[in-house]
């Protein structure tokens, strides 16, 4: 086992050079000169050459991409062009807000889909079936972006339940940071009030995060658990005259979990991706919003250090994901 995970780690290295390259083959291939968006509107074309130099831009392209590859191995993201600190600062300071936001919708997503795709596979062929599976297209085809401006309309202006954004309420204070996650911090310091708090303002984002890719598990558990349903062991355990929810919980959905597995791996790399536009509308500062800011302001260094972190953190849950096939299934164990 510890061979294939090296392999696989070794493999994800390649992969994590491959995204580094690509970054930065991008980032020069967009129409934009860094020199000229530090140097500001009113600066001369000497100003801007002289800054060219001093940022060593003028420098050769394999030149510039080993600096680059020489400061990601020291963990330099490099230097923001509208803020001038580090863009490492910027993201272990905001990547807190995302985490948390991803994790409550990445909850939200597992506690909703696979009971669901349960529930219809069992009344498979009635209207709860149906009834379920027009719903779970139905949100599908719902924009994050639209479907966050709804929840806000509804939630937040004709009802007034819940908040329009941010993380707190403005005359809120954040709990004393331990992790960065207002829910567990809250909870390691027993502030009550902070975590109700902060759990009000998680709802609607999170709601609008996962509503448009809750059917893809919904689908994915429903067929594999028709599938496995079919098998003869599960004829077996019915003539021996088990509960049928004995058999969902104990037999079949154990057996259907490599799929929903493989499912929930991929979701959690978009989930971080989809909250660039959810984080943008609901002001929540982490670092989708951050990452919209550096694109409007053409920030650079910042976007690629948005991008490389993302792209490292999929490749990481893709490993995660390898790990748990073998824990669930010991058939896939090398």
């Amino acid at each position: 086992m510890l061979q294939f995970f090296t392999r696989r780690l070794a493999f994800l290295m390649f992969v994590v050079v491959g995204i580094t390259l690509l970054t930065f083959v991008i980032s020069h291939i967009i129409p934009a000169d860094p020199a000229a968006v530090v140097a500001g509107p009113n600066a001369r074309e000497e100003q801007i050459q002289e800054l060219r130099k001093l940022m060593k831009l003028d420098r050769p392209l394999h030149e510039q991409y080993l600096r680059y590859l020489t400061g990601l191995l020291r963990g330099d993201l490099g230097t923001s062009v509208r803020s001038h600190r580090p863009v490492r600062d910027h993201l272990s300071q905001l990547f807190p807000a995302t985490l948390e936001l991803t994790l409550v919708a990445m909850i939200l997503y597992t506690v909703v889909g696979v009971p669901l795709g349960i529930l219809i596979a069992v009344r498979q062929g009635t209207w709860v079936d149906s009834l379920t599976r027009i719903a779970a297209l139905a949100g599908v085809a719902l924009p994050e972006f639209w479907l966050a401006l709804v929840l806000q309309l509804i939630f937040y202006r004709q009802l007034g339940w819940l908040p329009s954004g941010g993380r707190l309420d403005v005359m809120s204070s954040p709990p004393q940071q331990i992790t960065g996650l207002y829910l567990v911090d809250s909870v390691l310091t027993l502030n009550g009030q902070t975590f109700v708090d902060s759990l009000r303002h998680l709802v609607l984002p999170a709601i609008a995060l996962t509503m448009g890719r809750i059917a893809t598990l919904i689908r994915i558990t429903r067929v594999s658990i028709i599938h496995i349903l079919s098998q003869d062991y599960i004829r077996v355990a019915r003539a021996k005259g088990l509960r049928e929810w004995t058999i969902i919980s104990h037999h079949a959905l154990k057996n259907a979990l490599v799929p929903i597995i493989t499912i929930i791996g991929l979701q959690v790399g978009w989930l971080l991706n989809g909250a660039v536009l959810v984080e943008t509308v609901f002001s929540w500062p982490g670092v989708g919003q951050y990452a919209v800011t550096s694109i409007s302001f053409l920030d650079i260094p910042a976007i690629m250090g948005v991008t490389l972190t993302v792209a490292v953190l999929f490749v990481l849950i893709n490993l995660m994901t390898d790990f748990l096939y073998i824990v669930v299934d010991p058939r896939l164990r090398p």
